[in-house]
């Protein structure tokens, strides 16, 4: 049996994404864990949530330069560097003013990894097996980020040691990424106009946005919104997330598959629509702890199947230099959903109480798909003009 061009890259690069996701597996329930032992409230935590999505958005307008100007391998090493030494420092430097800063620098290094892998991906991948091989490594991502969730629920938030062990395995993340060789060499423009792509891929932008929102306030915040209903017990709190990464490791394998196949936009409406219901449902039938699993399975994989969906519609839309920039876009408005993300649910939380965390994120998937049907339509009807 003769392996695709590019089979072996395309291992290695996923293969160290999976080993970033036990990293993050790690980190965000340990982070938002050990600010609520602190008696922070929910809103700043979620701000502090915020900070590596804030990162990511200031990243990506100067990635396409530094890329240019340093070359993809340098500005990789750099990051994979950087990103063991700050989690690091997070258990050296115990204050939250601190902690918001060092979430940044994190959030700055794994962006870079985070995008020049997909677009490895991406220009790897051909398009007949594109949503299969994209479902594989958002599948595979989010194994690792399961396995990194049960990890820190072995860790006592007072000792530190999950941080420890993150960074340990950051490096280890750094072990098939440090020699890659054989990427497409392209050029990306200078500058990037997000209104550009916004305007121009309306639908693929939206998709990244609302992905980045869901993902991020979920993950951020489900341990939070888990403790009453746990008595309070903080490692049960973090195992849900395990529970929403079931999901997000299982579900975009048969959407990746479904996205080969049949129309995405028609997908992207379905799993809108689904993620409405299983938010507003989500505080009514959380203290069952099988629909509790059943729910948090289902918002898991519907939240990573737009992320999916829209990276299949890039690879397909955008080839060569052009992906660069298109990926940086993507990833801007996946950026900007989760700065938004944690610090608005949370604060529903403080104002409306704890159910807000469903609720809250109900209403914002709805207006997503109001939004969604105007747009959609738009395309449409100015698409039968022009012929």
């Amino acid at each position: 049996m003769r392996l695709p061009k590019n089979f072996f890259n395309l291992v290695r690069v996923i293969l160290a994404i999976s080993l970033a996701g036990v990293v993050a597996g790690i980190n965000l329930p340990l982070s938002t864990l050990t600010l609520k032992h602190w008696g922070i409230s929910s809103s700043i935590i979620g701000l502090a949530a915020s900070m590596m999505g804030l990162s990511a958005a200031v990243t990506t307008p100067f990635l396409p330069r530094m890329v240019n100007l340093f070359g993809q391998i340098p500005v990789l090493r750099a990051s994979l560097v950087t990103l063991p030494l700050a989690i690091l420092a997070l258990p050296i430097f115990q204050n939250l003013y601190a902690w918001f800063l060092l979430r940044f620098i994190i959030g700055l290094a794994a962006t870079v990894i985070w995008v020049l892998s997909e677009i490895w991906i991406n220009s790897f991948a051909e398009d007949r097996t594109r949503g299969r091989i994209i479902a594989i490594y958002t599948s595979l991502l989010s194994l690792g980020f399961i396995v990194g969730v049960l990890i820190m629920s072995f860790t006592s938030v007072e000792t530190f040691g999950g941080f420890y062990i993150s960074a340990s395995l950051a490096i280890v993340v750094a072990l098939p990424l440090w020699s890659m060789k054989d990427i497409g060499d392209f050029e990306a423009p200078m500058n990037i106009s997000f209104s550009k792509y916004l305007f121009s891929s309306p639908i693929l932008m939206g998709s990244s946005w609302m992905m980045g929102f869901l993902y991020a306030a979920s993950a951020g915040l489900l341990p939070v919104f888990a403790l009453p209903y746990v008595n309070e017990d903080y490692t049960a709190a973090s195992r849900t997330v395990a529970w929403l990464a079931t999901g997000e490791l299982m579900l975009p394998l048969l959407i990746g598959w479904l996205a080969d196949k049949y129309d995405k936009r028609k997908l992207m409406i379905l799993l809108t629509i689904i993620a409405i219901f299983v938010l507003f449902l989500i505080p009514v039938f959380f203290h069952l702890p099988m629909l509790r699993f059943l729910l948090l399975f289902l918002l898991g994989g519907v939240t990573m199947g737009f992320y999916v969906l829209g990276l299949t519609m890039l690879g397909e839309q955008y080839k060569g230099q052009v992906l660069v920039s298109a990926n940086a876009s993507f990833i801007f408005f996946l950026s900007i959903g989760e700065i938004l993300g944690p610090p608005i649910i949370g604060r529903a939380m403080d104002i409306f109480g704890n159910s807000a965390f469903g609720w809250a994120m109900g209403i914002i998937s709805l207006l997503f798909l109001s939004v969604f049907y105007f747009t959609r339509n738009l395309i449409n009807r100015k698409q039968s003009e022009s012929f």
